[in-house]
């Protein structure tokens, strides 16, 4: 049982470190008030094939800590006022390609959500395509069978259905926030280096 959520979005005007930099960088921004920290776990070199070892991607994992947000009609066991995230960004800039992945590590009894993003450069246009896919898994109830009236009338029985919903339904203004973040550090950025240069 699940759903899934895809989409996709320009970033214009932007070179390729500079989106990279603000991509990695977008925390803090004003649209992501909800994060409270972000802490790097761990970074790599992994060598590109066909480089002979000279050219390498960036990888690193970092563990994200944010405000829960979860509806008010969910059980209150299940309205949690934390959430840890685990995300892996993978940099490469031989091909300019920024791979993300991330995945709450907390509450998966309740709700699994896993985000897979890709950002490719395109140098002639000088824009960034980012494409979005989000799977929404939870397994509350998923595969119990009603037995009585009382089961088959109760919302209880359909609740991991419904949060999969709300989640789906919702996350589209969540990743518009997040883009109007990445979007906020690269005018962030090109202002700070505007002002250093003088």
């Amino acid at each position: 049982m699940g759903l899934t959520y895809e989409d996709e979005h320009i970033y214009d005007n932007t070179t390729f470190s500079d989106f990279a930099f603000s991509m990695i960088n977008r925390y803090p921004n004003p649209q992501a008030l909800h994060i409270k920290s972000v802490d790097i776990l761990s970074t790599s070199l992994v060598a590109i094939s066909g480089t002979n070892n000279t050219q390498h991607k960036l990888k690193f994992t970092r563990l994200i800590r944010k405000l829960g947000s979860l509806p008010r009609w969910t059980p209150s066991i299940l309205r949690i006022s934390d959430s840890f995230i685990l995300e892996t960004i993978i940099v490469n800039p031989v091909d300019k390609v920024i791979c993300s992945r991330q995945q709450n590590i907390d509450h998966l009894n309740f709700l699994k959500v896993i985000e897979i993003n890709n950002y490719k450069y395109n140098a002639d246009k000088k824009e960034v395509k980012q494409n979005t896919k989000v799977e929404f898994i939870s397994n509350i109830e998923h595969g119990v069978k009603a037995k009585t009236m009382w089961e088959r009338l109760s919302s209880r029985v359909h609740l991991g259905n419904k949060i999969e919903r709300f989640c789906v339904n919702s996350y589209h203004k969540r990743i518009m926030k997040s883009r109007e973040g990445i979007k906020w550090k690269i005018e962030y950025f090109k202002l700070k280096n505007g002002l250093t240069s003088l």
